[in-house]
């Protein structure tokens, strides 16, 4: 009993104050003359730290995160058959370069350019379509690397006031990938026909940057949620105040 008085006051005062950022991450002041860089090297330094949770900010494993469901739409051109790929991981952004972030206060609006060397997700997918008009469908798991892969994101970002603190929620956000090469394996095509597989596959890997072409906005759109989600965690439990000096 003891014990869970002692949880309440302590949630009490979280929901009082508002988390502090963890002291391993980096914490820039806003009018210092280097704010921009600083606010780079920060954010690099706090994904590479994701590899586990910070829970009193809200923030997540990710290199252990699941997505337990995610569907990506059909091509237009190349690859026309929805995606649903269920149970996913991701890995990948302990090793996360940023090479610019910039914040403008005055549009309260938040860009990234980060590149993810190597950005692999696993899955168990569904699949049914057309690859190039020649017929394509499986079920069962599979992976993706993406390499060296640009990732471009934008938040606009609202105020809102809670007990006496301003915070910042997501309005908006945008996210683009753009990897430099694609690699992947999905098992069980065709229902185990080996020699229809292979010849498939051979198709989707001389063409893998084309079909990414074809679909990403899927992928952007998906993942982009997902990211938005987890900024938007920390967010709700980090008051402006204490994201700056």
């Amino acid at each position: 009993m003891k014990h869970y008085l002692v949880l309440i006051c302590v949630s009490l005062i979280f929901s009082s104050f508002g988390a502090k950022l963890p002291s391993v991450f980096i914490k820039c002041n806003r009018k210092q003359a280097d704010f921009q860089q600083c606010l780079t090297k920060a954010v690099e330094n706090a994904v590479r730290q994701m590899d586990h949770p910070f829970k009193e900010v809200g923030l997540l494993n990710l290199e252990s995160f699941v997505i337990p469901e995610l569907t990506v739409a059909a091509g237009s051109r190349v690859l026309v058959a929805q995606q649903t790929l269920k149970n996913m991981t991701l890995s990948g952004f302990n090793e996360t370069k940023c090479t610019k972030v910039e914040f403008d206060f005055d549009k309260n609006t938040l860009k990234l350019d980060c590149v993810v060397p190597h950005f692999r997700f696993d899955f168990s997918y569904e699949l049914n379509g057309q690859i190039l008009l020649v017929s394509i469908y499986g079920n069962d798991t599979g992976w993706v690397v993406m390499q060296d892969s640009h990732f471009e994101l934008s938040y606009q970002l609202g105020e809102y006031e809670k007990k006496g603190k301003k915070y910042f929620n997501i309005v908006n956000h945008q996210l683009k990938i753009q990897p430099r090469s694609i690699d992947f394996d999905l098992r069980n095509l065709f229902d185990g026909d080996e020699e229809a597989a292979d010849r498939v596959k051979k198709i989707l890997k001389d063409n893998a940057l084309e079909i990414y072409k074809d679909i990403h906005s899927g992928y952007d759109a998906a993942f982009g949620k997902v990211f938005a989600t987890i900024f938007e965690r920390f967010l709700t439990r980090v008051p402006v105040s204490n994201l700056f000096d």
